[in-house]
């Protein structure tokens, strides 16, 4: 399964900085990895750097799933902070 999103350009600008501060050391690694410069260098030097910031080996299955549940963790954030701002609403 390939994941090809940009998400600086749009899903991770409407995140709190405190979203941003709950997720694991790892967690935020992955996410890094996924946008910037990195998001467009090859899977080896992405798997790389995640071993050089993780102290950890990384498989493309492994970084691969990691962002989908981190994806999907930040998902369920932002649609639970907009029915939070909802209910506030009258």
């Amino acid at each position: 399964m390939k994941i090809d999103m940009n998400l600086k350009g749009g899903f991770l600008q409407s995140l709190k900085r405190e979203v941003l501060a709950t997720l694991s050391a790892e967690d935020r690694a992955v996410i890094e990895v996924s946008t910037g410069e990195l998001g467009n260098k090859p899977e080896a030097v992405k798997l790389g750097w995640l071993k050089m910031r993780t102290g950890e080996s990384w498989t493309r299955q492994r970084y691969t799933k990691a962002l989908s549940r981190v994806i999907e963790k930040l998902r369920q954030e932002v649609a639970a902070q907009a029915a939070a701002k909802k209910a506030e609403r009258p």
